[in-house]
């Protein structure tokens, strides 16, 4: 590895651990230190991480780490769409791209499966999330005819798709209702499901509401 590889290859791992570290949950907390004292020590030593190439287990534990800290699927994919941005072609700094890519899809699996959707309206729209993902992912392991790889995110990739069609079948479609005023919040929710009680489905179907006496005339609500 020659010495600009070397920097290369570092700065996109630091990129990675930027991420990561900005992607979500509790800063604040013992989970969100242990992130930020793990993703500073590799930042520290990355380049002699990638020389060595010993910067996969310390990696793996930064991911877990902004798991355990409550990192979101949407915090977690723009750690993966940062690795994935990296367009040096150089097999050091691809490596490292790479595997931050399946690490993160990897976390984004986990967070999936710990998730509890309330409609299939939110399933189809991390399905759909997975699926770029995943693709990228899958297609750069088949151009390197790294079957071992692609076997691995293809596996992975499946397991989510019929993890999240299963846990969609039992649950309510997303629908528009639209009404010819505003109403308050309690009102709407006991003209469209019959119990006041449900306004909190409401609020989350629903998030640009800027006070619950005044619900938009038109918005999202669940089926049932």
């Amino acid at each position: 590895m020659t010495y600009s590889q070397r920097r290369r290859a570092a700065a996109a791992l630091q990129s990675v651990l930027e991420a990561l570290i900005a992607s979500g949950g509790d800063g604040a907390g013992q989970a969100g230190a242990d992130l930020r004292r793990l993703c500073g020590a590799l930042s520290g030593s990355a380049g002699d991480q990638v020389q060595a190439g010993t910067f996969g287990p310390p990696l793996r534990a930064c991911f877990e780490a902004a798991t355990a800290a409550g990192a979101t699927l949407s915090g977690m994919d723009r750690v993966r769409a940062v690795a994935q941005s990296v367009t040096d072609s150089d097999l050091p700094v691809q490596r490292v791209a790479q595997t931050a890519a399946r690490y993160a899809l990897a976390q984004m699996a986990r967070i999936l499966a710990a998730t509890t959707f309330t409609s299939r309206q939110d399933i189809d729209d991390a399905l759909a999330r997975v699926n770029v993902a995943f693709q990228l992912a899958e297609d750069f392991a088949a151009g390197r005819f790294d079957q071992r790889v692609w076997r691995s995110l293809t596996a992975l990739h499946a397991a989510v798709v019929r993890d999240l069609t299963r846990r969609a079948r039992p649950l309510p479609r997303m629908v528009t209702y639209a009404f010819g005023a505003r109403l308050p919040l309690l009102a709407l929710a006991n003209r469209l499901y019959g119990d006041a009680g449900r306004s909190s489905e409401l609020l989350a179907e629903n998030r640009g509401v800027v006070h619950p006496l005044f619900m938009p005339a038109d918005g999202r609500a669940l089926s049932n």
